[in-house]
């Protein structure tokens, strides 16, 4: 009989041969099929085409667009491209008969952070410069901006345009800048009432919130008009129109006079009111109401930035809202003209 020690020796020594078995049927034996080993992916391969901002913007040089209809057509074949796909235009070019050569090999796309061949970024370096108006740059359903350029014209005439440069502010078509400004502290707390022939209200305030938009043109420095003007400016009105009572000094309907301290306002019906001067903000208007506040605070606005500065900016809009409660306001919008 085994001793214990011999007995757990051939266990041991059996166990040693099921693992060396199971290793071998894993390595050699047959791979499940509902398990299939993960392809790697090569990040190189997946690659796509594509075409350079240059190339992007040659492309909307030979394609016409339609302001009234938005529809995008090929300057060569005259076919509609129905995608607003810069890509797509670009395919279209490529795969068109009347393409020329020359303008094929421009809008080829490059595999991934390939640079673009020497020929093509020549020609993106020097883009047509000109363009021919034809009867098929016109449409009687609405303007035509032509974009396509002509290969053949060197050289600027009445029947020509130059094609403009590309610009970070837009594609220039029917383009409107505003820039809004409505901040917490653009407030102001005042008293007032109205009076017209026949009619007076209860004396009552009202806090005051101030909005500004002014629409124009970019300038060289990307404003249409600073904020930080804007801001400075409203703060100083506002300033001047908090806690007082607002004047109203062309009334025709209400008698105004002043003493040395005091103006002193009397009603059609007789109501007698005096206020201390230095409360009181004595306004060019008829009526102390938020329409007429919102055409004295433009006025202000206009003569703080000068009409002059306005215009060399290319300002051509002002707006002013003036809000009495919450989703309840008067807004006046004045064109800032020559």
């Amino acid at each position: 009989m085994p001793t214990l020690e011999e007995e757990n020796q051939q266990i041991t020594a059996a166990h040693a041969d099921h693992s060396a078995t199971s290793q071998v049927q894993s390595t050699d034996g047959p791979t499940d099929d509902r398990h299939p080993k993960r392809r790697k992916h090569n990040s190189a391969n997946g690659m796509g085409k594509e075409l350079t901002p240059e190339q992007k913007s040659l492309v909307k040089n030979y394609v016409t667009r339609t302001v009234a209809e938005g529809a995008v057509k090929c300057s060569y074949c005259d076919k509609e491209i129905s995608s607003r796909n810069i890509d797509r235009w670009a395919s279209h070019l490529r795969g068109c008969a009347k393409t020329p050569d020359e303008i094929k090999a421009q809008i080829q796309p490059f595999r991934g952070n390939s640079p673009p061949p020497a020929d093509a970024s020549a020609a993106l370096r020097h883009p047509v410069k000109t363009l021919e108006l034809s009867a098929e740059h016109t449409s009687t359903t609405g303007i035509v901006m032509p974009i396509a350029a002509s290969s053949s014209s060197t050289t600027t005439s009445s029947s020509h345009l130059s094609v403009p440069s590309s610009s970070p502010m837009g594609s220039g078509y029917n383009e409107v800048f505003k820039v809004h400004v409505s901040k917490d502290y653009m407030k102001f707390n005042a008293a007032h009432f109205i009076a017209y022939k026949g009619f007076r209200e209860k004396l009552h305030g009202h806090n005051y919130r101030l909005a500004v938009t002014i629409t124009g043109q970019v300038g060289p420095d990307g404003y249409v008009v600073d904020f930080g003007e804007i801001k400075k400016i409203s703060r100083v009105i506002c300033k001047d129109l908090n806690e007082s009572f607002l004047v109203p000094m062309n009334s025709d309907a209400l008698k105004i006079s002043f003493d040395d301290t005091n103006v002193h306002i009397v009603t059609e019906d007789m109501a007698k009111f005096s206020f201390p001067k230095a409360d009181c903000s004595l306004l060019p208007i008829v009526h102390s109401s938020a329409e007429e506040l919102a055409i004295y605070i433009s006025n202000q606005l206009i003569d703080a930035f000068t009409m002059v500065a306005l215009l060399e900016r290319g300002a051509r809009k002002i707006e002013v809202s003036i809000s009495e409660a919450n989703q309840q306001f008067a807004s006046y919008e004045r064109t800032i003209m020559t």
